[in-house]
C-alpha cells in the first residue's frame, strides 16, 4: 500500500541493489503510445517502491531511459517561475517519484485507465479516461469534453483560505538540541498542497548574496498531495534568483543543504480501517539547486490519502558562507 523513506544522502555511488531496482521496475511495465501503462495497481506500486528507494539521479536518468519514446514529465519541467498574472498556470508536482512515471503531457496509465493531470482554471485536476476512450484522446480531444470521463481535483494547492506559503509564522531558526520527532501536543489542521516560506536573508537577517547581480531567495515547503489512486507527504529545499524578465530560475547552487523531518498519522483507504504510520527522513547534498524527500507515500486503486496528524521540518543551508535554518512544528 505505500512506505515510509529511509534516510539517503545524494552523491553516494550507485549500488548493486540500485542496478537490481532498476530491472525489477520493468515487471508489469510497459510504453503504450508515450505513456507508461501498469498492468494493474500493484504493478504501480511496486515500482514506486523501487523509485522512491534509488539513491542516486543517474540510477533514475537509467530507469527513464530504459523506457523507448518516453518522456517523463520531471524531464520537462520548466526552468523558469513565471511572476505573470497574465500567463497560463503552471502545475507542480512536488513528488519527485510521481514525476518519473508522469509522461511530459501529465499522462499514465493504470490496468484500464488513462489517467491526464491537467488544469481547470486556476485548479489542478486529474481526468480518468476509460481505455475504451483512448482513441478520442489520441485524436487530441480534450480529455474534459470526452464522454465517460472523470474530473477529480487533486491536492496541488491549498484550500482557498490559506494563502500558498503560509508557515512563515511558524517557522522559527532551530536549536542544535531540537528533537525532530518532539511533535506538539495538538494535532495539525488538515491540508493539501504546499505550505512553507520564502527566505532572502541568513539567519543574522543579511540578504543573501546576489548571483550576478541577481536577488536570490530560498524556497522551502512541506506537501501533502493526491492522486485518486497514489498520495504523498514530503519536504523540499530550492534555491532560485530573479531573472532580468521578472521570473525566478533555479540555477543557483547552495554550497551544502540538509533536512530532516518526522511525521505521524494515518493512511486512508475508503472501506478500510485507518492504517497509522510514524515516519522519519532526513537528506543532504553538496552543490545543489534543490534537495526533495518524500517521507510517507501509499497507492491504492482509489481515493488513496495520506493524512498527517503532526508533521514536523527542519533544514540548515550553507549559501556561500551565510547560514540559513528553519524549524517548523505542527
Amino acid at each position: 500500500m505505500g512506505s515510509c523513506n529511509r534516510n539517503s544522502e545524494l552523491g553516494m555511488i550507485g549500488s548493486e541493489l540500485d542496478k537490481k531496482m532498476v530491472v525489477q521496475a520493468y515487471e508489469g511495465v510497459s510504453v503504450k503510445r508515450d505513456w507508461i501503462a501498469f498492468n494493474d495497481i500493484k504493478s504501480f506500486e511496486n515500482t514506486m517502491r523501487n523509485l522512491h528507494a534509488m539513491e542516486t539521479e543517474e540510477v533514475r536518468q537509467r530507469w527513464e531511459k530504459g523506457f523507448k519514446g518516453y518522456s517523463s514529465w520531471r524531464a520537462n519541467l520548466p526552468e523558469e517561475l513565471s511572476e505573470d498574472k497574465d500567463s497560463a498556470p503552471q502545475v507542480d508536482i512536488p513528488d519527485a517519484a510521481l514525476t518519473m512515471v508522469l509522461n511530459q503531457d501529465g499522462r499514465i496509465q493504470i490496468a484500464d485507465t488513462i489517467y491526464q493531470v491537467g488544469m481547470d482554471k486556476q485548479d489542478a485536476v486529474l481526468y480518468a479516461i476509460p481505455t475504451s476512450r483512448e482513441a478520442e484522446l489520441l485524436k487530441g480531444r480534450e480529455p474534459g469534453s470526452i464522454s465517460n470521463v472523470m474530473i477529480h481535483r487533486i491536492g496541488l494547492t491549498l484550500q482557498p483560505f490559506f494563502p500558498r506559503w503560509d508557515d512563515g509564522g511558524k517557522a522559527i531558526i532551530p536549536s542544535p538540541d531540537t528533537e525532530i520527532c518532539d511533535f506538539p501536543t495538538s494535532p495539525l489542521f488538515p491540508w493539501w498542497g504546499q505550505r512553507g516560506g520564502l527566505i532572502y536573508a541568513d539567519n543574522n537577517n543579511t540578504q543573501l548574496q546576489q548571483d550576478n547581480g541577481r536577488q536570490v531567495r530560498i524556497d522551502y515547503h512541506r506537501w501533502r498531495v493526491g492522486f485518486i489512486f497514489y498520495s504523498s507527504a514530503g519536504i523540499r529545499v530550492k534555491t532560485y534568483k530573479h531573472t532580468r524578465l521578472g521570473g525566478w530560475m533555479s540555477t543557483v547552487q547552495m554550497n551544502h543543504v540538509s533536512m530532516q523531518a518526522c511525521s505521524k498519522g494515518n493512511v486512508l483507504i475508503p472501506g478500510f480501517i485507518p492504517v497509522p504510520y510514524h515516519c522519519q527522513v532526513s537528506a543532504s547534498a553538496s552543490n545543489t539547486n534543490k534537495l526533495e524527500r518524500t517521507i510517507k507515500w501509499a497507492a491504492a486503486p482509489l481515493h488513496v490519502e495520506v493524512l498527517p496528524q503532526n508533521f514536523n521540518f527542519r533544514f540548515h543551508v550553507n549559501y556561500r558562507g551565510q547560514q540559513i535554518s528553519r524549524f517548523i512544528k505542527e
